[in-house]
C-alpha cells in the first residue's frame, strides 16, 4: 500500500513538473498545450517508474536503510532518458508530433532530482516510531531485534521472557511474540489474547515479521513443519494462477524462439569451432513434484572436468548458456520464474539433511528465481563437490538452507507482480552487476 502511495505521489509530482517546465518555457500555462505534452510525456512516466522499480527505488526496506547507490540512480536516469528519447523520436514521424527536446531533458532532470530528494527524505525522517513490546526468545527473534534496533522506525520498549505478572507500558503499537513461546508455555496465548489482542493491540510473531522484513523464511520457520506447510499448502489450490502462468510461458516462449533462433545458431557455431565440443548438452534435473526432467544448455565447461571453456565465462556472464531452456519452457518442464531445478543426486542428498527441503518441488522450477536474485551460493555449491556418502559440510548446509529460505518465500508469495519483478531484475543483472546476499 505504501509503495502504491509513493507511485501516486510520484505521478502527481511528475505532472506538476511538466506544468512548471511549460510555464518557464512559454511564460504562461496553456491547458491545451499541457494536454498535448502529456500525451507524449505521460507514457514516458511509466517507463521511468518501471526502471525505478527495477533499481529498487520502490523497495521500502532498502530505502529505510538507504542502501541504494548514486550509481543506480544515474544508470536509471541514463537508460530511461535514452529509451524515452528513442521512442519519442521514432514515433514522431508516425504520429506527426513535435519532439520536445529541451522540455524532455528538463522534465527528466527535475523529476530525478525529486526522486533522489523524496527517497532520501523517506530514509532520514521518521514521523512516528513504532513502539514494540517483545516476548520470548529465539534465534529468529535475535536477528529481528538487531535489525529493529538499528532502524530509525522502530523502538523496543520492553523485552520479557515470560508473559505472566509483567507491568506493561501503555504506549504500545506492536506486540512481537516468539513462536516458540506458545509451544513452551500453554497459558501464553490466553494471557496475550486477554491483555493485548482483545484490547485492540496489533500482534505478530517473529516468523511472520521476519518474512516481511527479509523477504525469506527464517531457519526456525523452515524447521517448523506445521507452520511452514500450512502457509505453503494454502497456496496450492488457490485461483487459476498456475494455468494463466502456463499460458503466459507458452506465449512468451513462442514469441522469443524466433527472436533467439539466430543468436542460438551463432553461439552454437562459436562453441563448435572455438571450443571444439558438442555445443548443447542435457542436464538431468528434478522438476515439479519430483519429476525427472532434462534441461538444455550451451556447454560452458570442458566435459568430465571442472574447467571453464574459452567461451564459458562470457556465456555465463550474460546468461547466454541458458537460452536453449526456452525449449524446456515451451515443453512445460520449467517456467520462466520459479526455484531453480536441482541435480537429481543433489536433491535427494539435501532432502536427508535440510528440513522441508522437498517443499521446493511443489511448484514448477524456473529459468530464474527469487533465490538467484537475493542469494549468492558459494562457488563449490554444486553436486560434484558434495560428499554423497557423508553429511554436508557447514558451507554446503548453510547454502542449501539459505537458498531454500528464499525459494519457500517465493512459493508462499508468488504472484504475477512478483514474477515480473524477478524477470526484470534478472534482465538488469545480465548487464549490470549488483550486490547479492551471501551468508
Amino acid at each position: 500500500m505504501t509503495r502504491f502511495l509513493f507511485f501516486c505521489i510520484d505521478f502527481f509530482v511528475y505532472l506538476a513538473i511538466i506544468s512548471a517546465v511549460l510555464i518557464l518555457r512559454h511564460g504562461i500555462f496553456n491547458l491545451l498545450f499541457f494536454y498535448y505534452n502529456c500525451e507524449i510525456l505521460v507514457p514516458v512516466f511509466f517507463l521511468i517508474s518501471a526502471l525505478l522499480w527495477i533499481f529498487s527505488f520502490y523497495d521500502l526496506h532498502l530505502l529505510k536503510k538507504w542502501q541504494i547507490t548514486y550509481k543506480n540512480l544515474f544508470v536509471a536516469f541514463f537508460i530511461s532518458f535514452i529509451s524515452a528519447a528513442a521512442f519519442i523520436y521514432f514515433m514522431a514521424p508516425i504520429l506527426n508530433i513535435a519532439t520536445p527536446k529541451t522540455i524532455l531533458f528538463t522534465v527528466f532532470l527535475l523529476y530525478y532530482c525529486y526522486i533522489y530528494l523524496s527517497r532520501k527524505l523517506y530514509s532520514n525522517i521518521t514521523f512516528h516510531k513504532t513502539n514494540v513490546l517483545v516476548f520470548g526468545k529465539s534465534n529468529t527473534l535475535n536477528k529481528l531485534l538487531k535489525e529493529l534496533k538499528n532502524s530509525k522506525h522502530y523502538n523496543i520498549i520492553g523485552h520479557h521472557d515470560k508473559v505472566e505478572d509483567i507491568p506493561y507500558p501503555k504506549d504500545m503499537d506492536l506486540i512481537l511474540v516468539s513462536s516458540k513461546l506458545f509451544s513452551q508455555n500453554k497459558e501464553a496465548w490466553n494471557i496475550i489474547a486477554q491483555k493485548f489482542l482483545l484490547k485492540g493491540y496489533l500482534l505478530t510473531t517473529d516468523l511472520i515479521i521476519f518474512e516481511d522484513i527479509f523477504k525469506r523464511i527464517s531457519k526456525e520457520g523452515i524447521k517448523d513443519n506445521m507452520w511452514l506447510l500450512r502457509g505453503v499448502g494454502a497456496r496450492r489450490g488457490k485461483n487459476i494462477y498456475p494455468i494463466i502462468k502456463r499460458l503466459i510461458d507458452m506465449a512468451f516462449s513462442l514469441c522469443l524462439l524466433p527472436i533467439f533462433i539466430l543468436p542460438m545458431i551463432f553461439v552454437y557455431l562459436l562453441i563448435k569451432f572455438i571450443d571444439g565440443f558438442d555445443p548443447i548438452f542435457l542436464q538431468e534435473r528434478v522438476g515439479k513434484l519430483e519429476k525427472k526432467i532434462y534441461i538444455y544448455k550451451f556447454r560452458t565447461m570442458i566435459p568430465n572436468t571442472e574447467n571453464i571453456t574459452k567461451l564459458g565465462e562470457i556465456l555465463r556472464r550474460f546468461r547466454l548458456d541458458e537460452i536453449p531452456q526456452i525449449i524446456n519452457i515451451l515443453k512445460g518442464d520449467i517456467s520462466f520464474v520459479g526455484p531453480r531445478p536441482l541435480y537429481q543426486d543433489e536433491y535427494v542428498f539435501l532432502n536427508k539433511y535440510v528440513p522441508s527441503h522437498a517443499v521446493r518441488s511443489i511448484v514448477k522450477p524456473g529459468l530464474t528465481g527469487w533465490a538467484q536474485l537475493n542469494f549468492k551460493a558459494p562457488p563449490t555449491y554444486c553436486v560434484q563437490n558434495i560428499d554423497l556418502e557423508g553429511k554436508p559440510t557447514d558451507k554446503v548446509f548453510d547454502a542449501a538452507f539459505n537458498r531454500l529460505a528464499y525459494d519457500v518465500w517465493y512459493i508462499k508469495n508468488r504472484s504475477f507482480a512478483l514474477d515480473i519483478e524477478i524477470l526484470l531484475k534478472t534482465a538488469k543483472r545480465a548487464f549490470i552487476k549488483d550486490n547479492m546476499m551471501k551468508e
